[in-house]
C-alpha cells in the first residue's frame, strides 16, 4: 500500500498543472494523419506474408461480427481492399504519413514524461516508431487469423458471444501489449529497463484492450451520430472514432506517466 501511495503520489505532483488532456488531443491529430496510412502497411504485410484473402475474409468477418446498429463492414473491405490492390509506389508514399504517428507519440510521451520537445522531437519519433511499423503485419495478423472463430462466437448469442469477447480480448491483448512496451521502449524518451517495460506492456496494454472493447459496445448503441451535424453521415462518424481515439490516447499517456512514477519510486 506504501508504494501504491507513493506511486500515486508522484503521478498526481508530475501533472500539477499540466494538461493531459491536450497532450491527448494533440496525439489525436497526428493519429488522424497516420492511423490510416499505418493500417495500409500493416494490412499490406500481412498480405505479402500470408496471402491477402486473410486481409479481405478477416476485415469481411470482423465487420459482420460487429453491432450492426453502426455496421463498420463496408469502411472495413474497402481499406483491406486497398491495401491488398494498392501499387507498391503508392504503398511507399503511405511511409511518410505513417511515421506521422510516431512523431505524435513522441510529443506526447515527452510531454507526459515532464521534458521539453525540441526541434528534433518529431523526427526522432518518427525514427524511433519504424521498429512498430516493420512488426505491425505480425501483430495484424494475429486477430485476423481467428476473425471467423471469434465473429461465429459473436453471431452465437448467450453464452457464445461471452466466450467471443473472452477469446477476442485476449488474442487482441497480445498484439496491443507488444505495442505499448514498444512504443514505450523506442519512441518514449525515458530509458527503462525491461522489466518496467514488460510489466507496463502488460498493464497498459490489457486496459487499452478492454477500451477498444468497450468501443464495440459503442456500436451497438442506436444513435444516430449525425444528429449533431446537420444529419450528415460522414462528420458523425468521423466525430465519434476521433472522440474514442482522444480518450484511447489520453488513458495511454498516463499509463505513461504511471510507468515512469512507479519506476521513480521503486528506484529511490
Amino acid at each position: 500500500m506504501h508504494v501504491l501511495r507513493a506511486v500515486a503520489a508522484a503521478t498526481s505532483s508530475a501533472l500539477r498543472g499540466k494538461d493531459l488532456l491536450l497532450w491527448a488531443a494533440g496525439l489525436t491529430f497526428f493519429s488522424a494523419l497516420g492511423l490510416v496510412p499505418l493500417l495500409l502497411l500493416a494490412l499490406r504485410g500481412v498480405a505479402v506474408l500470408f496471402g491477402p484473402q486473410l486481409v479481405t475474409d478477416g476485415a469481411r468477418t470482423l465487420g459482420g461480427s460487429l453491432p450492426s446498429a453502426h455496421d463498420p463492414t463496408a469502411a472495413l473491405v474497402q481499406l483491406a481492399e486497398a491495401a491488398t490492390t494498392t501499387s507498391w509506389p503508392l504503398m511507399a508514399a503511405a511511409l511518410f504519413p505513417a511515421t506521422l504517428y510516431g512523431e505524435g507519440l513522441r510529443r506526447g510521451l515527452v510531454q507526459a514524461a515532464g521534458e521539453r520537445v525540441t526541434r528534433w522531437t518529431g523526427w526522432a519519433g518518427r525514427i524511433a516508431f519504424l521498429p512498430v511499423l516493420l512488426l505491425a503485419p505480425l501483430l495484424v495478423a494475429l486477430p485476423l487469423s481467428f476473425a471467423s472463430t471469434v465473429g461465429s462466437l459473436y453471431e452465437g448469442g448467450g453464452w457464445s458471444t461471452v466466450l467471443g469477447v473472452v477469446l477476442s480480448f485476449h488474442l487482441d491483448m497480445v498484439p496491443i501489449c507488444v505495442t505499448v512496451a514498444l512504443v514505450f521502449a523506442f519512441v518514449g524518451p525515458v530509458a527503462l529497463p525491461v522489466r518496467t517495460l514488460l510489466a507496463a506492456g502488460v498493464g497498459v496494454g490489457a486496459v487499452l484492450t478492454g477500451f477498444l472493447h468497450g468501443f464495440v459496445l459503442f456500436l451497438a448503441i442506436p444513435v444516430d451520430w449525425a444528429i449533431p451535424y446537420g444529419g450528415l453521415a460522414g462528420p458523425g462518424a468521423v466525430a465519434a472514432l476521433g472522440l474514442w481515439l482522444f480518450l484511447l490516447h489520453g488513458l495511454l499517456l498516463f499509463g505513461y506517466r504511471i510507468t515512469l512514477s512507479t519506476h521513480d519510486v521503486l528506484n529511490t
